[in-house]
């Protein structure tokens, strides 16, 4: 008898009938690795800090703005298709050496395109800086001993992409931290990476192929956990804000405009930066050119940020079982390569390597569309599609939290049976709201657990409890097929 039942009476214990219920992982929080203006959090330095934030404006409160590029005038190259003519001779705005950094417009494009929180780990700042120093140790956290870029990762439990626009710029030295990221991802089961392609604002070519070099630079391994879209997107002008600020010349701005309003008024104003800046647009066509060629050498952008919104506002709107394609993408004036049906097939069957490519493409009166949802694994019939690997990686994640609930348990049948009965909860769920295939609950998913099933009596004796799980995973329908007959007479 129950030490706690010592009298004669009738005892009320309250029992639950039903199983302990799973909740779904998190599958629309991403991390954004790279470099910002400031790193601050709570009044504290926030360096190599995964900081969780929820809106743009928060991100502007804790990292400040976009790098603030510098520009010089040159005279004209023969390769320069649109020189300017100052004072009678024509000249070339070419942006300095080390002066693009990403991460900024690509947060502002995540949270535009329908993205909730994410993560920012700066791994450095450029506040008051003269070029923007992007080093692959530093985004990789090979620098020194304090963990940094993808090491910080693993402090990252809910976070379910990655993205590191600003590696980029390290060209041919981003493969590596590509490969890492891939690697990291297949590990833990719990990420997957949306990949910018170095150069992906040129068009392919015989003598440079960047998708080439790309699939040859991103390696063979774990493919399936990352995807990569191709081309990037031009901005809208608007979006940089520039003025003679970002112009370094060895001519005063009375010099260099040779119009004489804009002369007359330098010489008289004792107004603000803007205010010369605004009236310098009013009136002189010359500063206006100026401003035209600068942000002519900006507008291409890498698109991760903006995928990563439709990857989110997918999620969260249908579920991650849908493919996150066909999904427009709004605030940019069109790809920087426009791609045909025909160059398209190459990057989606993933030429001789197998690693497919995602087309970013303009259709007539649809906009701008992201055209395909493929993991770089193209010939893996089995994890060749985004929201397939995505949505197991989400199961997957959400049973293995659950069953932690169990460790400790008695390895018996009772906690088989208990197992088997929340899984299959989830599962069913799951199927119920269209996230697995199958006609009947039974075509889409098995849960199998105990003795004789999954574990033989040394599996028990060593404290082995296994779970076996199948699944029908839902695939989309990349190509339809229209059969048109007619019946004659």
């Amino acid at each position: 008898m129950s030490k706690h039942y010592r009298k004669p009476g009738i005892y009320i214990e309250q029992v639950s009938p039903l199983p302990r219920t799973i909740t779904q992982a998190s599958t629309a929080i991403p991390v954004f690795i790279g470099y910002t203006e400031l790193a601050i959090h709570q009044g504290q330095p926030a360096l190599n800090t995964p900081v969780k934030i929820h809106s743009f404006s928060e991100y502007q409160a804790k990292f400040g703005g976009n790098y603030p590029p510098i520009f010089e005038i040159l005279p004209a190259t023969p390769t320069d298709p649109d020189p300017i003519t100052i004072h009678g001779e024509l000249k070339s705005i070419v942006l300095k050496p080390k002066q693009k950094a990403y991460l900024y417009h690509s947060i502002r494009d995540f949270f535009y395109h329908g993205g909730g929180s994410c993560y920012i780990i700066s791994t450095g700042t450029y506040a008051d800086a003269n070029e923007v120093f992007i080093h692959r140790d530093e985004l990789l956290g090979t620098t020194s001993s304090t963990p940094a870029g993808l090491q910080v990762l693993a402090s990252v439990p809910e976070a379910s992409l990655v993205l590191i626009p600003d590696a980029v710029e390290l060209g041919h030295e981003a493969f590596p931290i590509y490969q890492e990221l891939l690697r990291t991802a297949a590990q833990d089961q719990k990420r997957f990476a949306i990949l910018d392609i170095p150069n992906g604002f040129l068009e392919r070519t015989v003598d440079q192929d960047i998708i080439e070099e790309f699939r040859t630079g991103i390696g063979n391994q774990h493919l399936s956990f990352g995807a990569a879209y191709y081309p990037w997107l031009n901005r809208l002008e608007s979006d940089f804000r520039l003025s003679y600020t970002n112009l370094e010349s060895s001519l005063s701005l009375q010099e260099l405009l040779p119009e004489p309003a804009a002369q007359q008024f330098l010489q008289t104003t004792t107004g603000s930066a803007e205010t010369i800046h605004r009236s310098l647009e009013i009136l002189s066509p010359t500063y206006q050119a100026i401003l035209h060629q600068m942000a002519k050498r900006l507008i291409s952008f890498p698109s991760s940020g903006a995928v990563a919104g439709a990857f989110c506002l997918t999620d969260t709107s249908r579920g991650v079982w849908k493919a996150p394609a066909n999904i427009s993408l709004s605030g940019f004036t069109g790809p920087s390569v426009s791609i045909s049906s025909s160059q398209q097939e190459d990057l989606n069957s993933g030429g001789l390597s197998g690693k497919s490519i995602n087309a970013i493409r303009l259709f007539p009166g649809k906009g701008i569309l992201i055209w395909g949802a493929r993991t770089l694994a193209g010939n893996d019939k089995e994890w060749r599609y985004v929201p397939v690997r995505r949505t197991a990686i989400m199961i997957e994640q959400s049973i293995k939290t659950a069953l932690l609930a169990w460790s400790g348990e008695p390895n018996t049948p009772t906690t088989w049976n208990g197992v088997k009965l929340s899984c299959e909860n989830f599962l069913l769920n799951l199927w119920r709201n269209g996230g697995l295939a199958g006609a009947k609950f039974e075509d889409a998913f098995f849960v199998r657990v105990g003795l004789g099933q999954t574990m033989t009596q040394q599996d028990i004796l060593d404290n082995l409890l296994k779970v076996e799980i199948g699944l029908a995973m839902i695939r989309p329908a990349e190509f339809i097929i229209i059969r048109v007959s007619q019946e004659i007479d």
